[in-house]
């Protein structure tokens, strides 16, 4: 493949191998990529700070080093983009907010100089919700309807991976925030285990929650992009197959306020997953609805200290939303927020008693597709004979659990509803992100949803 109007879509691997062949040049694919988002950002509005100058130094710099034969790794050559919460050296960082005046950092994130040291090419910043609070990250659209959110809070990330605008993003995930955007934009993410990624350069949200993760068109291509910016990880491969693979699927908590089309679609993948030999076992996680007030009470508290300054001087230039969080978490009291520490113990706790039982827990990722913008902060979602919800609860809530658990959890599409992308979530236990991307990988050799590109995107150009 070397039309240049193709060479958007290619993943990471599958660019790495070209590049490796000659078949593909780094400037060539730096040039194509830059060329797809100019002419596809009026339909995604993805990138609050485009440095295609800064790109296309790096991406000759690297065809240099191939040329005198150095390879630095899987990366290598590679575009991607990153979340305005994360700092890159010599671009605005303004954590999508308006009380923030464009701080240029003069020293890159501890991931970014990670990706630096690979030899991949920063594109630029894509956008976030403000401060990482909420699902509304404006001005980000969802590719496969252009009219829908792109989740939140690393919805810049999610849209610009599924519109073809990088091949991989980083963002950074507390409650949802990179598994949220890949279920809604039918895309890949992991939620490494808590503590696996350095946050360090990265405006925080939470400090005993937050952490970055990457997401990127295939299982394949997280495990890459994991193995350069954790170091000291190794991805163990396995067999195609998933003979003697137990997958626990809890139906309490975790199938219940779900749309139905979404509901069918982590069924049928369920199918799927069987059929390729794993073994599906029913499991209990009796203390996953206590994720949720837990997240609140610890989350909160921490946003509300962090930015207690940044509220008090620039209050007013905070959304609605961001000052509705800043004040529940100033009254939420102290032993609340550490009963919410120790319940947090007991939650992962009990994932642990039940990973000595499975290798992996399945679950649906968010419970209902895309939704929408109506013009405001706040969209109801209405769930057949259930609750309506707020999206900003509503695609937590499946997620909080293994947030709260610190477990890693990869989060792939498994299919469609209406029209739009639907997600599953897979978990293992702590520090085993090998484990739920191997089982990723085998259903993706099964499936091809990871390879669909989003209609309405492809549409408008045509």
């Amino acid at each position: 493949m070397t039309v240049a109007t193709e060479l958007q879509w290619l993943g990471v691997a599958e660019a790495g191998r070209l590049l490796r062949a000659r078949k593909i040049g780094v400037l060539e694919l730096t040039e194509a990529t830059l060329a797809w988002i100019e002419r596809t950002e009026p339909f995604v509005h993805t990138y609050v700070a485009l440095d295609a100058e800064g790109a296309r130094a790096a991406a000759r710099a690297a065809e240099g080093e191939f040329a005198a034969g150095v390879d630095r790794g899987p990366l290598h050559g590679i575009p991607y983009s990153v979340k305005d919460l994360v700092a890159v050296a010599g671009l605005p960082l303004r954590a999508g907010s308006r009380a923030v005046d464009g701080t240029v950092p003069v020293a890159d994130a501890h991931v970014i100089t990670r990706l630096r040291e690979a030899g991949a090419i920063c594109l630029g910043k894509v956008a976030t919700h403000e401060f990482a609070w909420g699902m509304h990250s404006d001005p980000a659209r969802n590719p496969w309807d252009g009219e829908r959110l792109s989740g939140g809070s690393s919805g810049g990330s999610g849209s610009a991976v599924a519109a073809g605008q990088g091949a991989f993003s980083i963002g950074t995930d507390c409650g949802c925030s990179v598994r949220a955007p890949a279920a809604l934009n039918g895309v890949c993410a992991i939620r490494p285990t808590h503590g696996r990624v350095s946050t360090d350069g990265v405006v925080p949200l939470s400090m005993t929650m937050d952490n970055v993760g990457p997401l990127a068109r295939s299982a394949e291509d997280l495990a890459l992009v994991l193995a350069a910016i954790a170091g000291d990880w190794a991805d163990a491969r396995g067999a195609d197959d998933l003979a003697g693979t137990r997958i626990g699927v809890p139906r309490t908590y975790f199938f219940e306020a779900i749309q139905p089309g979404v509901a069918a679609a982590v069924d049928a993948a369920i199918d799927t997953l069987r059929e390729l030999g794993a073994e599906i076992v029913d499991v209990e996680l009796q203390r996953a609805e206590q994720a949720a007030p837990v997240d609140v009470a610890i989350v909160n508290s921490e946003s509300a200290v962090l930015l207690e300054d940044l509220a008090a001087e620039r209050g007013d230039d905070l959304g609605e939303d961001v000052r509705a969080q800043l004040a529940l978490g100033q009254a939420i009291r102290a032993r609340d927020y550490l009963r919410g520490q120790q319940l947090r113990t007991l939650i992962g706790d009990e994932f642990a008693q039940v990973f000595g039982d499975v290798d992996v827990i399945l679950t649906p990722t968010v419970p209902a597709v895309a939704q929408r913008h109506n013009g405001t902060l706040f969209i109801d979602i209405e769930f057949p004979g259930g609750p309506t919800e707020d999206v900003g609860w509503t695609y937590c809530r499946y997620t909080f659990p293994h947030s709260v658990a610190g477990v890693p959890t990869v989060a792939i599409p498994c299919g469609f509803s209406e029209g739009l992308p639907v997600g599953m979530s897979l978990a293992a236990a702590r520090f085993e992100e090998a484990t739920a991307l191997r089982v990723a990988r085998a259903y993706q050799r099964a499936t091809d949803h990871h390879l669909r590109r989003p209609t309405a995107l492809v549409e408008s150009l045509t």
